[in-house]
């Protein structure tokens, strides 16, 4: 865990979620991220959703993986 780069608070992050890569994929072109400089994150893999907030937690998605691919941007200011 060391390795990894922290980020800074100029760093941008999008996630998207979809039940295929070809969903994802399709998003993110759709949002101009290629455009706006966004690049991938890390592996994008299949991810099961958990929501937490107020002491409670919810199984997103009715509980089904999901595929998820987060992209990021850095700013430099």
């Amino acid at each position: 865990m060391d390795q990894m780069r922290q980020s800074n608070e100029h760093d941008e992050f999008i996630t998207i979620i979809g039940a295929s890569m070809a969903e994802i994929n399709a998003e993110y072109h759709a949002q101009g991220l290629a455009d706006r400089d966004f690049s991938i994150v890390h592996k994008i893999g299949r991810h099961r959703f958990t929501r937490v907030g107020g002491g409670a937690s919810e199984h997103m998605f009715d509980g089904q993986s999901m595929i998820a691919a987060t992209f990021t941007r850095t700013r430099r200011n």
